[in-house]
């Protein structure tokens, strides 16, 4: 089988944004519900909810993206919040050509089946997570960020799971 990898992206920057999807925030982000895209900077914008969005950055902007979309939001009139939550989330990525059959012991949702650039909210191993299919180097790869309570419980979930992978 091919090699896994899990690694800990917990540093990146998080931010979470509720906005009214059909707003003029909501065409700004564009990003559909669902779904996700790298925007010009490098940030990963997700839609999970249809007036949640999240994103995540390299480590150490989370101020940058929230002055840059709370400016945003002054320019429209709309009820907006803009919130740092880096510290209060955890994101692992999955990576190879097993994560898919990996995730199907532990996931509510077939992630196989799911596209590059899906974005989706389910349980992983019991824990409520937001899960984004981003392929990195041609390989299934999978962001799954959670409550960084349950961070440990995650990592150790998704180990015990791919035991039999290695």
């Amino acid at each position: 089988m091919a090699e896994l990898t899990l690694t800990d992206c917990s540093s990146m920057a998080k931010v979470l944004i509720h906005a009214n999807p059909s707003g003029a925030l909501a065409d700004r982000l564009a990003v559909p519900f669902g779904r996700s895209r790298r925007d010009d900077d490098g940030t990963l914008i997700l839609r999970v909810r249809p007036a949640q969005w999240l994103l995540f950055a390299d480590s150490g902007r989370a101020g940058e993206l929230v002055e840059h979309w709370g400016a945003a939001v002054t320019e429209t009139d709309e009820l907006v919040s803009v919130i740092d939550v880096t510290s209060g989330r955890t994101v692992l990525r999955l990576t190879g050509e097993s994560s898919p059959a990996l995730l199907a012991k532990i996931c509510a949702l077939d992630l196989a089946t799911a596209s590059d650039g899906s974005a989706l909210r389910s349980s992983v191993a019991k824990v409520n997570a937001e899960i984004v299919r981003e392929d990195a180097g041609g390989r299934p790869s999978y962001l799954l960020a959670c409550e960084q309570s349950y961070g440990r419980y995650l990592t150790e979930a998704i180990n015990d799971a791919g035991g039999e992978f290695s």
